[in-house]
């Protein structure tokens, strides 16, 4: 049995059904109740479990031999973390597959590395096999914008450098790799697309791909951190989500692994093909 948390999120939902496709046994988390039946319907043992709630997290590891552990960017996170992997042991799971994020390690001078890196070290210190999946931003992101791409023409760019977007369905893909083969105990995957992409590139192939002009403008990081905490997110964690766009500039954000490569012998999935697949949502 594997334990996915956040079966319905940006990389739980494809990790589900990349194992599905393996022929695992798949329990799928969730704290949407109403998103069960879904779950159940692909194949899968649906549970709800809230991080806030210690039982149900050892509901959800119960009988599982390795999980997927993912949380929202939330200030609780260190702490969900914290009491899953607790859940984890106290049921006997044996490998732990832990998303965090690319540059998170004991070292890190950034908000999002260190708490990200604080967690590695407390999977490390509690005996279970381990697996780190350490990615950059998702391609997926930028779906967040389709809307006003469609109204104003405009790609707006927070970042200001070149990044190594991925996609969630690569990260999915490593992680099912790791969640059921061999030889992946003890690793640290850092994820990137095969290319770094500003937000000039960006817009132009939204421009080819969709036939329209499009562009890309600046997005202040007074801005950026407005529309994050309009939409929901913390102030402390928007915040730490500007911090770490501040670094793209550098280039700091766009090294290119070759990870996802190396681990499934296929090239990473390119932005312009996401781009292509997702057509519709930004000419609608």
């Amino acid at each position: 049995m594997i334990t996915v948390f956040g079966a319905t999120g940006t990389t739980g939902a494809p990790l589900v059904d990349a194992l599905l496709a393996k022929g695992a046994q798949v329990r799928a988390v969730t704290s949407d109740p109403a998103k069960a039946t879904d779950l159940t319907t692909r194949g899968c043992e649906a549970v709800t479990a809230n991080f806030n709630d210690a039982a149900s997290l050892g509901q959800a590891c119960a009988g599982a031999e390795r999980i997927y552990l993912v949380t929202p960017a939330h200030l609780n996170m260190r702490r969900w973390k914290a009491d899953a992997i607790k859940a984890a042991k106290t049921a006997g799971v044996r490998h732990v597959v832990l998303a965090t994020g690319l540059g998170a390690s004991p070292k890190a001078g950034l908000t999002f590395g260190k708490w990200h890196s604080e967690t590695q070290e407390l999977l490390k210190e509690s005996g279970l096999d381990w697996t780190f999946v350490q990615p950059t931003y998702f391609m997926q992101n930028l779906l967040w914008q389709a809307d006003s791409i469609v109204k104003n023409g405009v790609y707006y760019d927070d970042l200001g450098g070149p990044v190594s977007w991925i996609d969630a369905r690569d990260i999915a893909d490593v992680a099912a790799e790791a969640l059921t083969g061999a030889d992946h105990a003890g690793k640290a995957y850092g994820l990137t697309g095969p290319e770094a992409l500003t937000g000039e590139d960006i817009a132009a192939l939204l421009s080819e791909v969709t036939g329209r002009s499009i562009t890309s403008a600046p997005l202040a990081p007074e801005d950026a951190k407005a529309a994050m905490v309009a939409n929901g997110m913390q102030d402390e964690v928007a915040a730490a989500m500007v911090e770490l766009a501040s670094i793209a500039p550098k280039g700091y954000l766009g090294g290119i692994e070759t990870t996802v490569s190396d681990v499934l012998g296929r090239p990473a999935r390119r932005f312009r093909d996401f781009v292509a697949e997702n057509r519709d949502a930004f000419v609608k």
